[in-house]
């Protein structure tokens, strides 16, 4: 296993390109003197990606700037990769409207054109005063620690896979490369072997060798049917493929053998492009507080530190005059990227087809409080649980009409609902249980007035009896439910009566 530095140090900026007609998308590379784009709001994994901190920037456009048939005919603009859905959001809202130098938000991330920004250096040289101290590239720009140098490369192994040296400068690969990372972008090398000639499309990264010398490695793209079994001491299970092939990470922690020979936990992902297996050490894995105005909860930092999927609350970026609205989607963390990242497309449907499968296992495994807008009292829910029976009356259709029956409820399932006329039937075949009454009774007021808790009950109350006795209460109960139960059976049974006719008047 390759030991990788911190995620949190693996900072890239994606380059946008608005065009002449204000259509902005993200840049992918150049071929044939034409810019090659896509669409920044997608996924981003095939973007062209360039070191944040990097001192090679200036170089690294140069060479992107020359290459093209026309490039006066863009404004480039440098955005950091976890802000370029937003940013990219919100400069489509000024498609509309020319681009203005000056304006804070072009200001912000626009990349002037190399002999603009030669220009605008010797200019500011010129008005300082005489004397004063001159400041170096290297002064006026934060010069990052690089993992690795360029002058410590072993240039024939480059050459040796058929890859000049100008090629990697240019589309950015060799930044990522002196940084520490296996490039994101992709090259065709050739490989020759006792006469045997082959080439295909690989990603590069550095690797020391035993002189001192850091010898180019080549990853082809591996076919993802014929995933090996068995990865640095770790045993792959036929589970593990199945999620790899489809959603790029393992999911949770796996124990590896790294290099020097220790056992470590780590994430695993597949490389999208190559379909190479990579693990990062759990012990590396950071979390930021706050994405897209989602603040991790502990809960949702532990899980995505475990390798999980996690959908979360995301914030939009609001249009003019308009509220910024929440929207829920999948992250999980890319062994293969090393940082946190959006699922799209297949896999971002795949993640919340689990989650959704996973609220609907955990939903509905406590008794509802409340049945269609109707209260469930503390014994009703009892009945509920004890797998009874319950009647809710004052129930209201969308018509308005007023209506009751019957609800029975198991666990991770909604209420079952029944008509009076299904109940009887089903009471009769011994389906379900005797009903209990949702109600609250009203105690007799002092005065003697009638009340509800009273008002069918035929015999008479003794003195200074405030509630009914439990066997006048009961017999109360059965003869209102009869009589509520006939009316709603005869509803049901008796057909619409055709309107009568007034006949005509003569």
């Amino acid at each position: 296993m390759d030991e990788r530095p911190d995620s949190s140090q693996q900072l890239m900026d994606i380059l946008l390109v608005m065009d002449e007609k204000g259509t902005l998308q993200a840049v992918s590379g150049v071929k044939d003197g034409e810019l090659q784009t896509k669409n920044p709001l997608e996924d981003n994994n095939d973007l062209l990606r360039v070191d944040r901190h990097g001192d090679m920037f200036s170089n690294f456009f140069s060479n992107l700037w020359n290459q093209l048939k026309d490039p006066t005919r863009f404004h480039f603009f440098r955005v950091p990769e976890e802000e370029v859905q937003r940013v990219a959001a919100d400069f489509r809202q000024r498609e509309s409207q020319s681009v203005k130098t000056g304006e804070p938000l072009v200001a912000q991330y626009e990349v002037q054109p190399p002999v603009q920004a030669q220009q605008q250096t010797q200019a500011g040289q010129q008005q300082q005063p005489e004397g004063a101290p001159q400041q170096s590239a290297g002064q006026t720009e934060q010069n990052p620690q690089y993992k690795y140098r360029p002058e410590d490369i072993d240039w024939n192994s480059l050459a040796a896979l058929g890859v000049q040296r100008e090629q990697i400068e240019g589309n950015g690969m060799l930044d990522q490369m002196l940084r520490g990372f296996q490039t994101d972008k992709t090259v065709r090398v050739h490989f020759h072997f006792d006469g045997i000639s082959h080439s295909n499309d690989s990603q590069l990264s550095l690797k020391p060798g035993t002189n001192g010398r850091l010898t180019v490695c080549s990853h082809g793209i591996l076919d993802p049917e014929k995933m090996q079994k068995q990865f640095f001491g770790y045993d792959i299970t036929d589970s593990d493929k199945q999620v790899l092939r489809q959603t790029g990470n393992m999911g949770h922690p796996a124990t590896v053998t790294n290099r020097a020979g220790e056992q470590v936990e780590a994430l695993v992902s597949r490389n999208l492009k190559t379909n190479e297996l990579v693990a990062f050490p759990l012990s590396k894995v950071n979390i930021p507080a706050e994405k897209n105005g989602h603040t991790f909860t502990p809960d949702e930092i532990a899980r995505l530190k475990q390798g999980e999927a996690v959908v979360c609350r995301f914030l939009s970026r609001a249009k003019e005059g308009e509220q910024p609205k929440l929207y829920p989607a999948p992250v999980q963390f890319s062994a293969a990227k090393m940082q946190l990242e959006f699922l799209f497309g297949d896999r971002g449907r795949l993640a919340m087809d689990a989650y959704k499968a996973n609220l609907k296992q955990t939903a509905n495994q406590e008794v509802p409080k409340t049945f269609r807008k109707q209260e469930l009292t503390e014994k009703s829910r009892l009945e509920l649980e004890a797998g009874g029976t319950v009647k809710v009356s004052g129930l209201v259709d969308k018509k308005g009409k007023a209506y009751q029956g019957y609800i029975t409820w198991k666990p991770g399932e909604k209420p079952a609902f029944m008509f009076p006329k299904d109940y009887n039937a089903a009471l009769e075949e011994g389906r379900v249980k005797p009903a209990v009454e949702n109600e609250v009774q009203v105690a007799v007021n002092s005065e003697g007035k009638t009340v509800e808790a009273t008002r069918n009950l035929k015999e008479a109350l003794q003195s200074a009896q405030q509630r009914p006795t439990g066997e006048q209460k009961q017999q109360q109960e059965r003869r209102q439910e009869q009589k509520e139960d006939q009316k709603q059976a005869q509803k049901q049974e008796q057909p619409d009566k055709p309107k009568r006719s007034r006949g005509v008047r003569r």
